[in-house]
């Protein structure tokens, strides 16, 4: 396990990324595309950026990196990302497809957690939209697009739980997971067991784990990075790269952009 920490490095990305590096930022070709989930009962909409140069009979393919919360512009961040290290001759070309939000709170909350909604009790819809990413989303990418079959997941906040949520239901659905400010919270034991659980299974875990925090989050969302980081050191599989760090002066709202470019250098200067 290695940990980072900002640093002079992660201000260049950060330059790199905004353009205050004179290196050129390849734009991604945007569109939106809906899907019909039979397993929702509801039409979805996804955000997809295809690379500048995107060829749809590439002999490798294309990674995709799949992301929550389509209109909070983080794919947008992670695109340009993607564009400008591809251009620097750093990284391959990737897809990114980012999820466009209906009910935010309950499709992210665990199936095993219930809260209150309209003054009812509800049961996360965690399981069923967790099915539709795998079942749906990535079959339609696939046959859409011309993927090589390695997948990101990315999520921050209630994002970053849901894809803890993911990792300790489905680890080998994606070769790495970015896990941003995640706000586990009182809702989090039963997710933090199951993950506890299938790290002691035989299974082709995940490459990469990346874990952030904004230095200046408020105590309960450090603490939840304090007690995710902590498990993980202790029961990930020895062959799992994970990378966790703390964005000094980052608050709860920006962290998670802060940490892309860094999480991507990490990931693709260990997978490739």
């Amino acid at each position: 396990m290695k940990r980072v920490s900002t640093s002079i490095v992660k201000i260049f990305l950060f330059c790199l990324v905004s353009g205050a590096v004179s290196v050129p930022s390849a734009l991604a070709q945007q569109d939106k595309f809906s899907i019909k989930s039979e397993i929702l009962q509801e039409t979805r909409e996804i955000v997809v950026h295809l690379p500048e140069n995107y060829d749809p009979d590439s002999k490798e393919g294309y990674l995709v990196i799949y992301m929550l919360d389509a209109d909070h512009e983080a794919d947008e961040i992670a695109a340009r990302t993607a564009g400008a290290y591809h251009q620097a001759k750093m990284t391959p070309d990737v897809i990114v497809i980012a999820i466009e939000n209906i009910r935010r709170g309950i499709d992210f909350l665990p199936h095993h957690t219930s809260a209150e909604l309209d003054g009812k009790t509800v049961f996360g819809n965690g399981g069923k939209f967790l099915a539709f990413i795998k079942n749906e989303l990535i079959p339609f990418a696939s046959k859409k697009f011309r993927t090589n079959g390695r997948r990101i997941f990315i999520g921050h906040s209630w994002g970053g739980h849901f894809v803890t949520y993911t990792l300790s239901q489905e680890p080998e659905l994606f070769d790495a997971y970015f896990i941003t400010s995640p706000a586990v919270g009182e809702h989090g034991d039963e997710t933090y067991s199951d993950l506890k659980r299938v790290l002691k299974q035989d299974l082709d875990f995940p490459a990469f784990i990346y874990v952030s925090v904004g230095g200046n989050e408020v105590p309960e969302n450090l603490a939840d990075y304090d007690r995710l980081t902590t498990l993980l050191e202790q029961h990930l599989p020895a062959q799992v790269k994970l990378f966790v760090e703390i964005n000094e002066g980052a608050v709860h709202e920006n962290s998670g952009d802060i940490s892309i470019p860094t999480a991507l250098k990490m990931y693709f200067s260990t997978a490739f």
